[in-house]
């Protein structure tokens, strides 16, 4: 999504989040917390390719507020198997202390994918580019790797989404071979904390920028994703067609699954969001799209921040009960789908 208005956090902000709840989130993906400057480890070898599911999961983006998780599950009929969280942009030291963020949500006791910027805003990718800042991604791992793992053993990060657009200081047009290199350098970083971690190479749709300029390489890339958004400015109001125009664009949904396919890797769709009342075939199609790929993942923009998305607001009937239908077929049961044979 595009960079949104955010609360920014400092250090006076910091020393009262434990006191109180921010007032106003937003989409806040940024709240920052300080912390001690450590050298970078050692790096060490890559970890083997993540295995492969047979359940794609469903979360929801929720503001980086849990009880906005707890509203949506209630709403859904299903708990969620996972969480989407995005720690902080604001600063270096934000970006390495994520510990409020984790505090904020262990009470959920759920997986967590870590979206991690790569920089902070008025920052240089190429300077990050040079592994100036590793020790901040070292400490980030450090706080990272002693959350909640997935079922598989593994702890997911999304790094750098959306950088074909031009919203986000890591922006990679014109400036592809400092984005592969400062994504390069926060993997081996996070590694020489962890073998646990795993990493989501993450594009926008609706981009002209052709994104493989960008590839970090098979080494640095277990998990391949994408953001869309049905907006109605952009793409055709009829449901099925907006929906076939995402999958068939030069760097849509098809350009991503058979990208992932021929490197071996499970795709994600880490944002998503729909628009309407008539959305029930966009969201059908999507689901059926879904269950026949190898879709680790999958979050939809539960909130009105940025996209107006938001479903659980009872506006959308018709839709609502498309959602439910389509990712909670069975009250009580986590919300995914199930991959067809």
């Amino acid at each position: 999504m595009q960079n949104e208005a955010q609360m920014p956090w400092t250090a006076s902000h910091a020393s009262r989040a434990a006191a109180r709840a921010p007032a106003a989130w937003g989409r806040l993906r940024r709240a920052a917390r300080l912390l001690p400057l450590l050298l970078a480890a050692p790096l060490i070898s890559a970890p083997p390719a993540v295995a492969k599911e047979s359940f794609t999961t469903l979360s929801a983006y929720s503001a980086n507020n849990p009880q906005l998780i707890q509203q949506f599950e209630k709403w859904l009929g299903c708990p969620v198997s996972h969480l989407m969280v995005f720690t902080d942009q604001a600063t270096w030291e934000g970006i390495g202390w994520p510990q409020w963020f984790i505090d904020q949500f262990r009470a959920l006791d759920k997986p967590v994918l870590w979206s991690v910027a790569m920089i902070p805003h008025h920052s240089s990718l190429k300077a990050a580019a040079s592994g100036a800042y590793n020790r901040y991604y070292v400490t980030a791992a450090q706080a990272l790797a002693k959350t909640k793992p997935w079922p598989d053993g593994t702890i997911k990060v999304r790094l750098g989404w959306e950088m074909n657009g031009d919203w986000f200081p890591w922006a990679a047009r014109g400036k592809e071979k400092d984005f592969v290199a400062t994504f390069r350098h926060i993997v081996d970083a996070f590694r020489s904390v962890s073998d646990k971690f795993r990493f989501e190479w993450n594009i926008n749709y609706g981009e002209s920028m052709d994104p493989l300029k960008a590839y970090p390489g098979d080494d640095y890339v277990d998990v391949i994703g994408m953001d869309f958004y049905w907006k109605h400015q952009y793409l055709p109001s009829d449901p099925v067609k907006a929906f076939e125009t995402i999958r068939d664009n030069r760097y849509g949904l098809r350009f991503i699954e058979d990208f992932a396919a021929k490197r071996g890797k499970p795709t994600a769709y880490s944002e998503w969001g729909i628009q309407g009342d008539n959305a029930a075939p966009f969201i059908e199609l999507f689901r059926d799209w879904v269950s026949r790929h190898n879709v680790l993942y999958t979050n939809y923009w539960n909130h009105d921040a940025d996209y107006e998305g938001q479903l659980s607001s009872g506006r959308w009937p018709a839709s609502e009960a498309a959602f439910r239908a389509a990712f909670c077929p069975v009250p009580g049961k986590a919300a995914g789908i199930a991959r067809k044979p």
